[in-house]
């Protein structure tokens, strides 16, 4: 190690820590150096805490997605068009690709729902309930110990004196709620297409049975979703023997998209087309993205900001130590070496603002994770946060913002190789 490299380690160790010890120069050096330290601090702790929820708030949002929605869905080319019940077909489907591990036709359509005064709008759904098990995750929140088969039975309605029996639907427990209904209580299914009658223009009304709600934990879905059997759908949306498409569910579901593609060489030219779970829910994934993007690019900025503050800070120790710069380069400090001792500064200081930040975003996201904090409880859940930390994540915030502190101090070090030593002296004297 040279001499001049020797010097810098002492001069660092003087800026940055001797200054705390010196009463006289706390207020100046020592504030210099803390508040830098704290900016950066902040913006990583805001940047760290901040991805690392919203990464855990995707995932838990795309686990929701994957559990209660088919991963690839086969449809007709056409749209809305109905595709005629084929049993080969379904065969033929699940041979194209060794990552299919189950498939199950479904009917769909919009519907309200109406009981007394009340009524909502919701999505119906028809499934086969033996071979939805397979492609649906639905079990594990169906309400009191019921299976999906239940859809196939017909059941009395517990608020209707007749002793008719019902086709049987399970609807989300937001809907039941909204509608002021319980297990066993009647409703009527009211098609959002007219019927051309004799009468004239009049919607057809359905009547069934709740057999039971699913509770997901998921806001969206809970809204919307009314499953009966397909049998019952048919008859509903007066369609013979016919779906609106096949539910698959894959082995890899992040796969959907390159799946879909190779299913699409056989499906097309026999005019169907596989949708991934990504396109289905493709609104909703850019708008995470979207969010995700905004939110970075706001803690980028909390970063930027406070690697001013290194300048600033680094540019009044020029101005405060004018004085004794030009006595080093008079004892043969060269410029370069001004130049490191700057550029190790805003190292140093970015250095120390990242391991406070990753310190204290650590302490918050165990926090969040392990404690359900009232204000920030999610809406969709009464779970505390969602947290997943991605280490590549973490190491790229800890780089970029230790660079950013370092090309903060280039502007010093460049201030202080044009500092005119002959002048600064004769001034002092």
């Amino acid at each position: 190690m040279t001499a001049n490299s020797k010097a810098i380690r002492f001069l660092l160790h003087r800026y940055l820590i001797s200054s705390w010890a010196s009463k006289s120069r706390r207020s100046a050096s020592a504030i210099g150096v803390l508040l830098p330290v704290l900016g950066v601090a902040i913006g990583v702790f805001a940047f760290t805490v901040v991805l690392s929820v919203m990464g855990g708030f995707v995932t838990n949002i795309k686990s929701h997605l994957l559990n209660m929605q088919a991963h690839i869905e086969v449809v007709s080319s056409e749209r809305a068009k109905q595709i005629p019940e084929n049993t080969e077909l379904m065969e033929k489907i699940r041979s194209l690709s060794d990552e299919i591990v189950a498939i199950s036709p479904y009917q769909s359509g919009d519907v309200i729902l109406q009981s007394g005064s009340r009524g909502a709008m919701a999505r119906l759904e028809g499934i086969d309930p033996t071979q939805a098990e397979g492609t649906l995750n639905l079990q594990k929140y169906i309400s009191d110990d019921i299976t999906l088969n239940i859809l196939n039975r017909k059941l009395p309605a517990e608020n209707i004196t007749k002793s008719d029996l019902f086709p049987t639907v399970i609807l989300t427990l937001d809907l039941m709620n909204q509608l002021g209904l319980h297990v066993g209580d009647s409703l009527t299914l009211v098609s959002t297409v007219p019927d051309d009658g004799i009468g004239g223009f009049a919607p057809t009304q359905f009547p069934v049975v709740i057999a039971g709600y699913i509770n997901s934990g998921h806001f969206s879905f809970n809204q919307k979703r009314v499953f009966t059997s397909l049998k019952t759908a048919n008859l509903f949306f007066q369609n013979d023997k016919s779906w609106l498409g096949l539910q698959l569910k894959l082995n890899k579901p992040l796969e959907a998209e390159h799946i879909a593609k190779v299913l699409d060489k056989t499906l097309l030219p026999q005019g169907l087309r596989s949708k991934p779970w990504t396109e289905s829910n493709s609104a909703l994934l850019k708008v995470l993205t979207l969010e995700r993007f905004g939110m970075s690019f706001v803690m980028l900025m909390i970063i930027l900001v406070s690697c001013f503050s290194i300048s600033i800070s680094l540019l009044l120790t020029i101005r405060r130590k004018s004085n004794e710069m030009a006595i080093l380069r008079s004892l043969g400090f060269e410029q370069s070496d001004l130049s490191k001792l700057f550029l190790w500064q805003g190292f140093l200081i970015g250095f120390a603002g990242v391991l406070l930040g990753l310190l204290l975003g650590g302490i918050a996201l165990y926090f969040i994770h392990n404690y359900q904090i009232p204000f920030i409880t999610t809406s969709y859940s009464s779970k505390p946060l969602p947290v997943l930390i991605d280490i590549y994540e973490i190491i790229f915030i800890s780089l970029g913002s230790i660079l950013l502190a370092m090309l903060a101090a280039v502007w010093p070090a460049i201030e202080v190789r044009n500092l005119d030593v002959i002048e600064v002296l004769s001034v002092r004297n």
